[in-house]
Formats: C-alpha cells, structure tokens, sequence
C-alpha cells in the first residue's frame, strides 16, 4: 500500500545517511512508546479509511468517482487518500505529482484540524517526499523529523483511531531496524488488528497483516513475523501473499 519507494532500498539508505550524520532518533531501549488503554472493544475504535490495495482497483474507484471541485467533502478528502496509496505504488513516482498532493492535502488537514487520520496520512507524505532528495541530507532530515512529527501527534491526539495507526505503522515498518522506530510500528499493527471489525475487506486485513510482520522481524520478533509471514503466503490473496513469499526468502 505505501511502499516507500522511489528507487530500491531509497528510503533505508536515506534514513542510514541521516543516522550516521548524528541525526538519528535514540534507540529502541531509550524510546517511550504510547501505551494502549486496556480492555478496549472493537466499537471503542475509529476504523480506518480503507482504500483499494492494488493500483489498477485504486484507479478504477478514482474514475468513479470523477473528482471535481463541486464533489462532496469526504468524497475529495476520501480521494486523497486513494490517490496517495496509488502514487507510493508507483514505480516512477514523480515529485510534482508528489507536491500537489501535499498541497491539497495540508489545506485540506488545515481547515479540518480535528481529523487526525488527515493529519497521519500529511505525515506520511512528507516523509515519502524524502526520497526525492538524497543528495540533501538537510532537506531530507528536515522532512523526516516533520513527517515523524505530524505521525506522532496524529497517534497521541487519537490513539484509538486505526487509520492514524495504519499511516504510521507502516511508514515505520518500512524504516531500517536501527533507527528504532518498529517497537511503535508493532504497537499500532497490534492495535489495528485488535480494532479491525467485521466490514474489513480480506485485501485490507492481508495488507495490514504484512506489514505487521515486517514490523515484527525488525523489532527482533523474527519467529513471530515469519509465522505470520508463512500463513500469509499460503493464503491466495493477491499482491500480498506473493510479497509475504518473498519477504521470507529475503529473511532467509
């Protein structure tokens, strides 16, 4: 859904210049992780906004809709988050297309400062945006710190809101295991998966699921994740069981 991904391994190589730079965020036994409050039920969540998790679906619901500046609120505001899944999915994302997104999604989290998985889904696109800029190595701290910022506070200010658990979660799945940042990952796919209710597609729970497991491997719960892993790639759920099979062989 959101593979961090303008080159391969763009964003972990990113993310290693900035830790050798001295930037880097403290590790894993020094963090503080936000704690869940005990004994929730699955109505004590705000599901997330799920959006299609293939590009050709993502493109076929953003047709449907046929967006313009007369569409209702939450049909343009529930086309960002489309449009975004379907631009991090992308081989050859472009930086223009990047920066009009972020554009309208920015006014749009501005005029609605209370809709905390907005917010997530801002912090998730500036930190996307690093990619574009790996001969910067202030720039791209710079984005880093701000996407982690926005992420952060989105979980703190609606930490039972699963869309801003799945924006971050997934965003730091995908960062290198040094940086420290998976224990928060694994925290929010365990929320997720608590939360989920019955109105979750299949497509959607594999993709949570997934990236579950890479949360797990990097915050050195390898059984854990390729169990998960496993039962995922005997599953027929397209792409992401072909990604589970591959992601164990990576780990070997």
């Amino acid at each position: 859904m959101l593979k961090l991904k303008q080159a391969k391994l763009a964003l972990p190589l990113l993310l290693a210049a900035i830790t050798l730079a001295g930037c880097a965020e403290p590790q894993v036994k020094n963090q503080t992780v936000e704690q869940p409050t005990a004994a929730l039920q699955v109505g004590d969540y705000v599901q997330p906004t799920q959006v299609p998790t293939t590009n050709a679906a993502r493109q076929a619901k953003l047709k449907s809709l046929n967006i313009n500046t007369n569409s209702p609120l939450q049909q343009r505001r529930f086309a960002l988050f489309v449009r975004y899944t379907q631009l991090t999915n992308n081989e050859n994302p472009k930086l223009e297309v990047l920066e009009q997104l972020l554009g309208e999604i920015s006014e749009l989290s501005a005029k609605h400062k209370e809709d905390y998985e907005l917010s997530a889904l801002l912090g998730s696109a500036t930190s996307f945006k690093t990619t574009f800029f790996l001969d910067d190595l202030g720039k791209t701290t710079l984005l880093s710190k701000k996407g982690s910022r926005y992420l952060d506070r989105a979980v703190k200010k609606a930490p039972n809101h699963l869309g801003v658990r799945l924006y971050r979660g997934i965003t730091y799945a995908e960062m290198p295991a040094f940086l420290g940042k998976s224990r928060q990952a694994v925290e929010d796919f365990k929320q997720l998966r608590a939360g989920m209710d019955v109105t979750s597609s299949i497509d959607f729970v594999a993709m949570v699921d997934y990236y579950f497991a890479m949360a797990l491997i990097k915050n050195q719960q390898q059984d854990s994740g390729l169990q998960k892993l496993t039962q995922l790639a005997q599953k027929d759920i397209m792409p992401w069981s072909d990604k589970a099979q591959k992601l164990i062989k990576q780990e070997g």
